[in-house]
This record gives structure tokens, C-alpha cells and sequence, in this order.
């Protein structure tokens, strides 16, 4: 899981948001940075049935899946002057098949540079196909979640998930007064969102994505999270790059997919 990038070019500020209260314990997802959300996104009961049906014991079926909470191994590292590469992967194993039956290789590769690009590749090594939701669940810092934006995304389908799923159409820019749990969904395979902060802007580029998840727990669901203090809400957001719903990835055997999100701070 990445958790910091901190570029000189940001006064080596992290551009990810931590959570203070974080806890670092194997098995234990980390309350901030990029999670990996595999190979189901969210709680199990809210994906497309295809994707519920393949879970032999859905009671054991913890939200966003159990990649994140895994040990990865490294697979390579590269250095020159103007990057650093370092690709990790995840096999299927004795524990992951208790939860999911199938045989894949999931490789997550970080490039950093002045800027940051995560990029997730699913391979369907089994004997027969899978389908998979997903999402990088990155959280993004904000000195003020009240003067905080999200651009690009006018017009567009979302499902409010704080309103029994209904769909609705976004109008004008997303802004942040109560708790946001929304799925934006795009034309586009590729598409680019921008935050605006006090003080700072971000571009988030997606590719192989058509679906998008803004979330912020605000006050009430704040007392209610882990690893989170009661008035982190007002400091933090995410914008998730995902493949959730209708944009789910069905593989079959030796496919292979891929998702990816780039972070390119404004200054």
C-alpha cells in the first residue's frame, strides 16, 4: 500500500493524506495513502451478482476485498536520475483461496518522479474466468474540506450511495458540505478529474477506468471509523479510480487487465 510521496517540488509535504491515527499491523488495511481495492470493491452485497457469486463464504467477505490487508512481494526495483520504479506483486495462495477461489498474479507498479503513477495489472492465471471490481482508493489532503473541488465533472451520471443508490447528474463542480459517498461513471476508458484546495491543485489521470468514487465520512461516520480521529474528516478526501458496477472486468483465463491512476500536483 502506498501511503507517502513527498516531492521536493511540494516543500517535501506528503501529496497523500495519512491518517495520524494510523496502525501499522500486518493483516490491518492502513487508513490512508492508496489502498488497493481487490478483487471486489466496497461491501460484497452492493457489487454486480457475477462478482458476489464467486465467493464461497460471503459472511467472511470483509469490504474492499483482501489484497490490501496481504503481504506483497518485491519483484523488481529501478533507479535512474529522473525515476524510481518498484513493482510488488501478490499471488494466489493458500489464504487468499479460502476467501477466493481462483488463481491469479495481481502487480502493482509505483513510478515516482515530480509526479506519481500507480499502475494495477490483473492476470487470470486459472483454469477458468473471473470477474473482478477494483479500485485504488486514494485519500488526498486538504487544509479545508469546505473550500475544497472537484472539476470536470459536470453532467455527469453518479449513484448516490447516501440516498438508496438512486442516480443522479452532477451539476456544476462537486463540493463538500455533508457526507459524500457518490459513483461517478464516465464516457471515457481514460479521464481526468482535477481538485482544487486552499493553496494547491491536483490532476488525477485514470486510465482503463470509467468509474470514479468521491467519498467523505464527515462527522458522524467519522466517530464510526478505524484509525480515524473525530475531526480528520475536515483535512481529507477520496477520489478513487475504479472499475465498480456496471465497469466491472471480466477475465478470461490468461487475460490480464489494467488500472491505473497518475497524481500530478499543481503548484
Amino acid at each position: 500500500q502506498m501511503i507517502e510521496f513527498c516531492p521536493l517540488e511540494n516543500q517535501g509535504q506528503n501529496i497523500l493524506w495519512l491518517s495520524e491515527s494510523a496502525e501499522y499491523k500486518q493483516g490491518n488495511p492502513i487508513r490512508g495513502g492508496i489502498p488497493i481495492c481487490w478483487p471486489w470493491f466496497g461491501n460484497l452485497n452492493k457489487n454486480p451478482s457475477i462478482i458476489q457469486s464467486q465467493i464461497a463464504n460471503p459472511t467472511s467477505a470483509s469490504p474492499h476485498g483482501f489484497a490490501r490487508s496481504m503481504p506483497w512481494q518485491v519483484k523488481n526495483i529501478h533507479e535512474d536520475c529522473h525515476f524510481v520504479e518498484i513493482i510488488l506483486v501478490l499471488t494466489s495462495n493458500q489464504e487468499s483461496k479460502k476467501l477466493w477461489p481462483y488463481d491469479f498474479s495481481l502487480e502493482a507498479k509505483f513510478v515516482f518522479s515530480k509526479k506519481f503513477e500507480l499502475t494495477l495489472t490483473t492476470i487470470n492465471n486459472d483454469t477458468q474466468p473471473f470477474s473482478i471490481s477494483q479500485a485504488l482508493h486514494t485519500y488526498l489532503p486538504t487544509d479545508d474540506i469546505t473550500q475544497s473541488y472537484v472539476h470536470k465533472t459536470q453532467h455527469l451520471d453518479y449513484i448516490d450511495a447516501l440516498d438508496n443508490w438512486n442516480t443522479k447528474q452532477q451539476q456544476g463542480r462537486v463540493c463538500f458540505y455533508e457526507e459524500t459517498d457518490r459513483l461517478y461513471f464516465f464516457k471515457q476508458n481514460s479521464y481526468s478529474v482535477r481538485l482544487e484546495t486552499p493553496g494547491t491543485s491536483m490532476l488525477i489521470n485514470n486510465k482503463n477506468s470509467q468509474s470514479a468514487v468521491i467519498w467523505n465520512p464527515w462527522r458522524v461516520k467519522s466517530k464510526r471509523l478505524s484509525q480515524f480521529r473525530p475531526l480528520d474528516f475536515e483535512k481529507m478526501l477520496c477520489i478513487e479510480t475504479a472499475n465498480v458496477l456496471s465497469d466491472i472486468k471480466n477475465l478470461s483465463v490468461g487475460e490480464q487487465t489494467t488500472l491505473s491512476v497518475e497524481l500530478i500536483a499543481i503548484y
